[in-house]
């Protein structure tokens, strides 16, 4: 893990494991308005991760917004199965997806990004998706595909702040 701190804002980056060994759960975070935090090489979440993950998101700063970025899909999941995983003032700012060449199984990874694949639900306008069409598959040229569900995945952008 590593952190790096400009006024008011804290930046995290998550290596390996969620667990009950992470310290990211001994960081206080009080002095900050805005935690951006990377988890693009988190490996997994165990469940006493998950429940440590919350009871840290409780202590939050009630003011705070927190950004997650490049959440890789197992805590996109988590997001949207688990009631409270991240708290209202949470914003995912991008997750790596994965997908499939029907043509030659071969998988891949793309990252989806606020605002440019998925809008969140506003005052002015419902939650929306706009997955990438016509990917290309990198071993065999074919089209690539989303390997999950767009309604299940997508569940956590319909929670207006």
């Amino acid at each position: 893990m590593s952190t790096k701190i400009n006024g008011s804002l804290i930046e995290i980056s998550l290596e390996g494991p969620i667990s009950e060994k992470a310290s990211l759960f001994e960081i206080n975070l009080q002095p900050f308005k805005e935690i951006k935090i990377n988890l693009s090489k988190v490996t997994f979440i165990n469940s006493i991760g998950v429940k440590n993950w919350i009871l840290w998101t409780c202590r939050l700063p009630q003011n705070a917004k927190l950004y997650l970025d490049e959440c890789p899909f197992v805590i996109v999941n988590q997001i949207n199965i688990v009631q409270g995983f991240i708290p209202k003032n949470a914003i995912v700012t991008s997750f790596l997806a994965p997908f499939l060449c029907e043509k030659c199984s071969h998988e891949e990874t793309i990252k989806l990004s606020q605002d440019v694949h998925y809008f969140y639900a506003s005052d002015q306008a419902a939650a929306s998706v706009q997955i990438p069409e016509n990917l290309t598959c990198a071993k065999c040229r074919g089209t690539l595909e989303p390997d999950f569900l767009l309604e299940k995945t997508f569940g956590f952008i319909k929670r207006t702040s």
